[in-house]
């Protein structure tokens, strides 16, 4: 389980570290340079990322710590709806077979569950970093967080 996330994790670092040894010839002079590696795209990639780059660092903490839980909780259900699964087609006796086939079929739905958590976390961690990326250039719209001890929240807001 914790090799998974651990690839997860080490998996960007190693794409762009080895980034030069994979590049070509280089380019001719009158083409024009590539657009810099934006916060929209660092946010792309892992979540929290594009935040920690606009000095958000709360933000960023949420969205990378929310995003790594709901990877956690989708492969501990696979795991777990695995093993039950091996364990109903193992099974010697109908109530055994209806017990643990109920149990994988659980483990499954909770996997597509945090799934969708998942992909939840990512969307809104792009909405974030957008409009994060457009209040630099203009002032008028602004999503910002609101903490406090037992409450946490989004504010959404236009300034005419």
């Amino acid at each position: 389980m914790k090799r998974g996330i651990a690839g997860i994790l080490v998996f960007p670092i190693l794409l762009f570290s080895f980034g030069p040894v994979w590049a070509q010839e280089a380019e001719p002079k009158d083409t024009p340079k590539a657009t810099k590696f934006t916060s929209l795209h660092k946010s792309l990639l892992i979540p929290g990322w594009g935040q920690f780059a606009e000095k958000r660092h709360i933000e960023a903490v949420l969205f990378l710590s929310a995003e790594v839980f709901a990877l956690y909780k989708v492969f501990d259900a696979n795991h777990k709806g695995n093993q039950y699964y091996d364990q109903y087609r193992e099974a010697d006796n109908v109530d055994d077979a209806v017990k643990y086939r109920e149990l994988t079929e659980k483990y499954d739905i909770r996997r597509n569950q945090f799934i969708l958590v998942a992909i939840g976390v990512w969307a809104l961690n792009l909405i974030d970093i957008y409009f994060i990326v457009k209040n630099k250039k203009k002032n008028n719209l602004r999503l910002t967080l609101e903490s406090d001890v037992k409450k946490l929240a989004f504010t959404l807001s236009y300034r005419f």
